[in-house]
């Protein structure tokens, strides 16, 4: 039996979220992937059962990759509209940081046969529990953590994602959408 390499391993998920992005799902075959890695496509098969299972699981882990990053940036002592600029602010600084597994884990939330696989609320299950902490405190508004999350993630991923200008427009930009989200979640 061949023994698993954590670098090899490491190569293999690297190699498919450039592949995705680069060609699509679709285009990013066990075989390319194994090439682009350095591997035989055989070599894959040691750490995952098909592709659809490295897909999904690269997807999860950096999916969680990105709240674990958020949460590092949150403490529970923080007043209400810190909590809120400090999700707005760590997330944005994921995106910009971390643009490649961003736009992968973006990709992924749009395929119906990837995102089944994974619950993205599970990937940011700390940061509800900690908007729960502030809603049971009487800070934040009590909202479903389906619509926290439309509201708190997908317009720094639009902003993100349309950050073209310079850095001061883009501090305009964020300082705007965090007042705008404190306005709407804060008590």
């Amino acid at each position: 039996m061949r023994t698993r390499d954590p670098g090899k391993q490491q190569r293999i998920k690297e190699s498919m979220i450039r592949l995705v992005l680069k060609e699509g799902m679709g285009g990013a075959s066990v075989a390319k992937i194994a090439k682009d890695a350095g591997v035989s496509p055989a070599t894959i098969y040691i750490y995952y059962s098909s592709k659809e299972e490295m897909m999904a699981e690269v997807f999860s882990e950096c999916a969680h990759q990105s709240y674990k990053y958020l949460l590092d940036r949150l403490r529970p002592e923080m007043d209400g509209a810190e909590l809120i600029d400090g999700i707005v602010r760590g997330y944005f600084s994921y995106t910009v940081e971390h643009e490649e597994v961003f736009s992968f884990v973006e990709q992924c939330s749009r395929c119906p046969t990837v995102a089944e696989e994974v619950c993205e609320e599970e990937c940011c299950c700390g940061v509800f529990d900690l908007l729960h902490e502030y809603q049971n405190r009487g800070i934040v508004k009590r909202y479903s953590d389906p619509g926290l999350a439309a509201v708190l993630f997908a317009p720094v991923r639009f902003i993100a994602a349309n950050s073209g200008g310079t850095a001061e427009e883009t501090e305009a930009r964020l300082r705007e959408l965090s007042g705008m989200l404190q306005d709407l979640l804060l008590l």
